[in-house]
């Protein structure tokens, strides 16, 4: 028995002392250059970064890409979710909004501050179902991130109008 318990600490003590192979990083195939990114500012980069002919969509600004606003709405617990996007800086107002123009008017009278909103007074129900609204994103040009919770989808739409509407 002692020499089996040798035998075993030996071979474990011999084990722990071998050195571990380590894999070498394959290396890099001859046949394919590297990948290498334009310059930010350079030729390269304003064609890359230029809109294709025809896209409706896509514009530059003086700071770049036009990004506009991502609209969210969520129950409390968040057991459903929707979301929106949506670009007052385009005419028409464009995105995936359903209401894209009435909810841009509603923000231009704002002056793009959604605390500012304001809806049609509506008799709303006193019960508590929280909804939380979202909006990030940049609104001509002014980056935007603001959130607000309301006590149920009634009031948000008193508060805020066309702007949640989706």
């Amino acid at each position: 028995m002692r020499l089996v318990t040798t035998f075993a600490v030996a071979l474990l003590a011999g084990t722990a002392l071998l050195p571990t192979a380590q894999a070498a990083p394959p290396p890099p195939p001859g046949d394919r250059p590297a990948l290498q990114r334009p310059a930010p500012g350079s030729a390269e980069s304003a064609e890359r970064d230029t809109p294709a002919p025809g896209d409706p969509g896509a514009r530059l600004t003086e700071e770049g890409p036009a990004r506009g606003l991502f609209l969210s709405v969520a129950d409390e617990g968040a057991t459903w979710i929707r979301g929106v996007t949506l670009d007052c800086a385009t005419r028409p107002a464009s995105g995936t909004h359903p209401h894209a123009a009435d909810a841009c008017a509603a923000l231009a009278t704002a002056e793009g501050r959604p605390e500012q909103l304001r809806g049609a007074p509506r008799d709303c129900v006193k019960r508590y179902q929280p909804v939380t609204v979202s909006v990030t994103g940049d609104y001509l040009g002014r980056p935007t991130a603001w959130h607000r919770t309301y006590a149920n989808t009634c009031v948000l739409a008193e508060e805020t109008g066309d702007v949640f509407r989706f």
